[in-house]
This record gives C-alpha cells, sequence and structure tokens, in this order.
C-alpha cells in the first residue's frame, strides 16, 4: 500500500526548488477513500482521473478494482507516475496519458470520472465532459473535488448561485455536494475549503432542445445584470448551428414575446424550468417564414 503523504513526498523531490504551479494535493486517506466509495462499485470499470498529480487518488482508485485512465499534463508527475506504477502500468490497470486533459482524446467508454480537478479548469472540464456526452454517452457517475465556492456554482446550492454553469449543467446532470474537505487535509493546505460534488446524468429537456437553452442561456449571462429584453436582443453567436435557427428566426421570436413577462427578468431571476419554459416559447413562436 502506498500511503498519499509518501506519494506526495516522492513527487515533491522531483520537483525543481522554484517550482509553483499552484497544486495542492490530497493526502487524507480517510477523504481519498470516501471519494472514491462514492463513484459506487469499480471493480473492473473503466475510471477517467484527470490530473493524478502524484498519485494519491490513483492508488484509492486501483485499490477498489478500476481500470484506471489517467491524463496528467505535467511532464514531471508523468514520469513519477510511471515509476511509481509501473506494475499497474504494464498489467494495463493503469493507461497513463499525458498531455492536456482539454485537448487529448479521452476513451469512448468512460463508466465513471473521479478527479480531484484544478479550479482553473474546472469549468471547462464541465463543457469537455458534456462534449463527450454527446459523441459517447454519458458516464454513470461524476466524482469531482473542487474548490468550495465552484461546487456552489456547480450545483446551484441557492438562488444566489445561479450562473450559466449550474444552469446548463442541471439540463443534462443530477448534481449534488457531498462532503466538506479543509484546507489541512491537503499539502501544501490551499486558502479555501474544498468541495466533493457528485454528478449523475438524467434526461434531457423533452419540449425544447437543450442546446438551444444552453445559448440562450450563455448569452443571457454575458451581460447578467441587463433584462433579458436587452441582452438577447442579439442572437447567440453559435445560434445557426440549431437546425432550423438564424438571426432572423431569432429576432422575430422574441418580437412576437414582446409581452411575455420573463423578458423583464434577469437572468438569475429564472430556475433551470423557467429557462426550458421560456426556450420553449420562443421555438414555438410563430414567425413569417423567411
Amino acid at each position: 500500500m502506498r500511503r498519499a503523504v509518501d506519494l506526495v513526498a516522492r513527487l515533491q523531490a522531483r520537483q525543481p526548488n522554484d517550482r509553483s504551479l499552484g497544486q495542492h494535493f490530497l493526502i487524507d486517506e480517510t477523504h481519498l477513500d470516501a471519494i472514491a466509495t462514492m463513484a459506487g462499485d469499480l471493480n473492473g470499470r473503466t475510471v477517467l482521473e484527470i490530473g493524478p498529480g502524484p498519485g494519491t487518488l490513483t492508488e484509492h482508485l486501483l485499490r477498489a478494482g478500476a481500470e484506471v485512465h489517467a491524463i496528467e499534463i505535467d511532464s514531471v508527475a508523468v514520469d513519477h507516475l510511471r515509476t511509481t506504477f509501473a506494475e499497474q502500468i504494464e498489467e494495463q490497470k493503469l493507461v497513463l496519458t499525458e498531455g492536456d486533459a482539454l485537448k487529448v482524446a479521452w476513451p469512448d467508454t468512460i463508466d465513471a470520472v473521479v478527479s480531484n480537478i484544478p479550479y482553473q479548469i474546472s469549468s471547462p472540464l464541465i463543457d469537455a465532459l458534456e462534449k463527450h456526452r454527446q459523441h459517447h454517452g454519458a458516464p454513470e457517475v461524476v466524482v469531482l473535488l473542487v474548490q468550495e465556492e465552484f461546487a456552489e456554482r456547480l450545483t446551484l446550492a441557492t438562488p444566489a448561485d445561479r450562473g450559466s454553469l449550474g444552469i446548463c449543467t442541471a439540463l443534462g446532470w443530477a448534481s449534488t455536494m457531498e462532503r466538506r474537505v479543509p484546507p489541512g487535509a491537503f499539502r501544501p493546505p490551499p486558502a479555501v475549503m474544498s468541495r466533493v460534488c457528485v454528478l449523475r446524468p438524467v434526461d434531457y429537456p423533452t419540449e425544447v432542445d437543450h442546446r438551444l437553452v444552453r445559448q440562450t442561456v450563455h448569452a443571457a449571462f454575458h451581460h447578467r445584470r441587463r433584462k433579458l429584453r436587452t441582452s438577447l436582443r442579439r442572437p447567440p453567436r453559435r445560434l445557426s448551428r440549431l437546425s432550423g435557427w438564424h438571426a432572423a428566426r431569432w429576432k422575430d421570436g422574441l418580437a412576437s414575446m414582446e409581452d411575455d413577462p420573463v423578458l423583464n427578468l434577469r437572468p438569475e431571476d429564472l430556475s433551470v424550468e423557467a429557462w426550458c419554459a421560456f426556450c420553449h416559447r420562443l421555438a414555438s413562436a410563430e414567425v413569417e417564414d423567411l
């Protein structure tokens, strides 16, 4: 059994003294075990881990019997992982890819995603997860350790946390905040609390194209202090990628909804259900054939 503190020490011994990547490695075995457990029975399952770093979470996933596909951008960490987990790599229980997880190909079939992800890629990673789902289907569960502030926005913890991230995520995922992880569980300790989030796929809304909702939400929150009547005046940049949609239809549709009271609200005033209903009315609006 490889202890988390030892794995971190080995990696740090390899790193230059002046190296500073803002990395915070989880070393608390109780939290590591809990994160792996939240993903369910992993025996023989394909698990994607983003940014394994020293391999502390990797160790717990392997112990659970998972076949781990790990993507690591840091070359020093990659060398460390190849040495430390040489046996598991040889047995193909661990597949290690060096590169940017937002750019390299993920395995087509993923049963679970379990990761302690850096804050700076948290939002882009959620987008990448959704894109992978569109082409290959959704994993059964996603377990992420993130900063607590991000977790609150991702799961729409309170109405004040409403934003494009949480609303768009809720269109296809049921998300919950689970255990808190204090700074002392990391080395070095971060300045903020962390939180484990669990996401499970749900069916997309049936009454409206979820892609239209996403584009509309993003356009509205780009000017979040403006009322929708103003912020949605200009069509979303990628609207034409949706079948049957173009700028003229968008503008005529909104014009026909002139009296819709939702247009007098700001984007954070709308729940996920309200956004779907609004976009359904927009898509159903009668406009002139163009």
